[in-house]
């Protein structure tokens, strides 16, 4: 019961989220919660997933985020350090490749792995060769192989801090980045929301990251934190509809979010989603 980023022993309870105990560690504020010893991810990361509409996990539709999703990706990704031509890149969490793609577009020889093997199908049309099936702990990949490391709001779902960023850590050469996003459970919003939260989404989200534990996490492993911060990203009317029926409603209602404009794409920030980019220490 431990504190899986910096080892404090003695968690405190920080609250329950339908009938689950979020545990909290006092030092580092990372939350997280105990899942069944049982708990697989291929129990979870289903074609459900990916199209589970009116179900409390996943999306009613990854497929018809795309626009957007692809969006915020050209935008973060243009502002990842390239400093050798046709530099790699490796996307953990790859889902249906439009990451990789647009990755591809900007110059980068990109790849990605994807833990869903029904997500991978499909993200062999949208980036065709680009994406393997594979589990983010244990990547197929030669040390020292990629220049950058993107993981776009996927460490939260990755079952061992330490096991996930000293993979990322050992695939990067000397002077690689690490771009990644997830939730920032020590932000207002979230300690306003309570157990409402958006981001307290069981059992995908294992972890809930404060800045604070994800600098020790990842300078346990020399990666260097270069920048922290809140980005806005962009987001369907739809898709915003549907987080908050799962979140509040817990999906108990199948009302469609396929609605006239619920496809139109704006940007967002509630400043509770940080973006942080690392260095991997050692000499060039």
């Amino acid at each position: 019961m431990s504190c899986r980023v910096c080892g404090v022993a003695e968690p405190r309870h920080k609250l329950d989220k339908g009938g689950v105990a979020i545990l909290e560690c006092p030092d580092c504020g990372l939350a997280w919660w105990e899942p069944d010893p049982h708990h697989r991810a291929d129990d979870v990361y289903d074609a459900a997933y990916f199209s589970g509409a009116g179900a409390s996990r996943g999306y009613d539709d990854y497929e018809g985020l795309e626009h957007s999703l692809r969006a915020s990706f050209r935008r973060r990704i243009a502002r990842i350090p390239r400093e050798r031509p046709r530099a790699r890149l490796l996307d953990v969490g790859a889902a249906y490749g439009f990451a990789v793609s647009e990755a591809a577009a900007a110059g980068w020889r990109a790849a990605g792995i994807e833990v869903s093997t029904a997500a991978a199908r499909i993200a062999g049309r949208t980036a065709p060769g680009r994406v393997v099936a594979g589990d983010g702990l244990r990547m197929p990949f030669r040390d020292g192989c990629v220049d950058a490391i993107t993981l776009w709001d996927v460490l939260e779902h990755l079952s061992d801090p330490h096991a996930a960023v000293g993979e990322i850590a050992r695939l990067l050469r000397p002077g690689g980045r690490l771009v990644l996003t997830t939730g920032d459970v020590g932000s207002a919003v979230a300690r306003m929301s309570g157990a409402r939260w958006h981001l307290y989404t069981l059992p995908e989200h294992l972890f809930f990251y404060t800045r604070e534990s994800l600098r020790r996490l990842l300078a346990a492993h020399r990666l260097e934190v270069e920048s922290m911060r809140a980005d806005a990203s962009y987001y369907t009317l739809g898709y915003l509809a549907e987080r908050l029926r799962k979140t509040l409603l817990g999906g108990k209602t199948g009302a469609s979010t396929r609605w006239p404009g619920a496809n139109l794409k704006v940007p967002m920030n509630l400043y509770d989603i940080v973006t942080v980019t690392a260095r991997r220490a050692g000499p060039e």
